[in-house]
């Protein structure tokens, strides 16, 4: 999903005081991609929480940005700094955390923060009953077809 299309569902439809709640917090998501970007990290950011319902004015937006070991064992310092600012609450509106992904075949799948275990509830509301929803950005990838089957 593109931002854009983000902002034409989360955004676009709202009247009044909850398109400006909402647009701020679309700002907010678009500055932590604009953060990524900047800094060519190759992830994916799922994004959920009650942005993504028809509740007028969400407190914040939730996301999780899923790094891939190979791209995480690369980051400089620089690079390092943006993941950190996801990991510590640095980010106003914004509720994040940042996790490794392993191939099936590491040793570390499976074991701490994986995003398996963290997608799981996603898209749904806090009884689990209900889908609510999220949308995948992938940023930075080109190479699909070999991550695919990871």
């Amino acid at each position: 999903m593109s931002l854009q299309a983000v902002k034409a569902l989360c955004v676009a439809p709202f009247p009044g005081p909850a398109r400006l709640c909402r647009e701020k917090l679309f700002y907010a998501l678009e500055g932590v991609i604009q953060d990524l970007l900047r800094a060519h990290i190759r992830c994916d950011v799922f994004a959920d929480g009650s942005f993504f319902t028809e509740k007028p004015e969400p407190d914040d937006i939730d996301i999780i940005v899923s790094l891939n070991v190979d791209v995480f064992d690369a980051l400089d310092d620089a690079q390092h700094q943006v993941v950190e600012a996801l990991n510590t609450s640095q980010i106003p509106l914004v509720d994040s955390i940042a996790v490794t992904t392993y191939p099936r075949e590491h040793p570390y799948r499976g074991f701490g923060l994986d995003l398996e275990s963290l997608i799981e509830g996603y898209g749904l509301e806090h009884a689990q009953v209900y889908l609510k929803g999220y949308a995948v950005l992938r940023l930075w990838e080109t190479d699909v077809g070999n991550r695919i089957c990871r």
